[in-house]
């Protein structure tokens, strides 16, 4: 493989994507000159993702990764490597090998791997209740299966999309139903964790999606938004002692992954963690979390 690698972003408002700082001091620990480019596509309002894609290949890349709200359109053409999950229909990832374009979703790898990071192979996610169910809340409830959830009940502020959700992942061992606005409270109450998988918290749109009443007896939380990392939610969470795993977390491991399918190679997570904190450092209480000693002994 050539040492001289050109990756890509495409997405919409992705200004404060730390993508590049992480895939380029991928490549350089590595022995690669890594050039990654976010293209933001906000400007053109929903850009076609599928010129997008055939533009960056024409352009010499080795791949690119997509994002918000791109996840579901990029699905539609592109081929899905050999071991994407059945039924997921969004991806993250897009490899251009040989002409064609092939593509994962590590987000729904990186879920899997940031849950069991935080919490060990024993425990289980038990009944979740998720607000969101667009691009990265399908790779998330996949992760949930995956995880052996018992139940996951979704809200989304399109009860289409989140219902288009429930059917295509119940199974008889997988429970998943709609919460109605009308019992969020009691939804949130009856949940061992909560998610949030929509775009509420980010910088260009703060805020908290869940009602504060609804804070209880939950026992973890899971953010998707990583920056910033000290979201409104996870404040919320903290605030009632309730065990936390920050959009960081999913941010690296779908990173790692996402390289070595653009390299082929392997990389230590941890170290590579340790590497992006000391030269890009998170807001303090988010790099406590995200390094927390205690956090990293519960090791898949």
């Amino acid at each position: 493989m050539t040492t001289d690698i050109k990756l890509g972003l495409l997405g919409n408002r992705i200004g404060h994507s730390r993508a590049k700082s992480l895939h380029e001091l991928m490549g350089e620990l590595h022995g690669l000159s890594v050039h990654y480019q976010p293209m933001d596509l906000a400007a053109k309002g929903h850009a076609d993702i599928e010129s997008e894609l055939l533009r960056c290949r024409e352009q010499g890349l080795r791949g690119v990764n997509v994002t918000h709200p791109y996840k579901c359109d990029a699905f539609k053409c592109v081929e899905t490597l050999p071991e994407f999950p059945a039924g997921l229909t969004s991806v993250n990832t897009v490899l251009f090998e040989a002409g064609r374009l092939l593509a994962d979703n590590t987000d729904y790898k990186g879920f899997c791997r940031a849950f069991r990071a935080h919490f060990g192979k024993a425990q289980q996610p038990g009944r979740v209740m998720m607000m969101g169910s667009g691009g990265v809340g399908l790779a998330i409830a996949y992760g949930l299966r995956s995880l052996m959830a018992t139940e996951l009940v979704i809200h989304d502020s399109n009860p289409q999309a989140a219902q288009d959700l429930a059917v295509q992942l119940g199974d008889g061992s997988f429970k998943v139903r709609l919460a109605e606005p009308a019992n969020l409270i009691d939804e949130m109450r009856a949940a061992d964790g909560v998610i949030n998988a929509t775009p509420i918290g980010m910088f260009q749109s703060p805020g908290n999606p869940f009602p504060a009443q609804g804070f209880a007896r939950q026992q973890w939380a899971f953010d998707a938004i990583y920056t910033p990392e000290e979201t409104e939610f996870l404040h919320q969470c903290r605030a009632r002692s309730i065990d936390t795993i920050s959009g960081f977390k999913l941010f690296l491991y779908q990173g790692v992954d996402a390289f070595r399918l653009f390299t082929g190679i392997e990389v230590d997570a941890e170290a590579t963690e340790k590497e992006l904190l000391r030269r890009y450092p998170l807001t303090a209480s988010a790099a406590r979390q995200s390094i927390d000693p205690r956090t990293e002994s519960r090791g898949a």
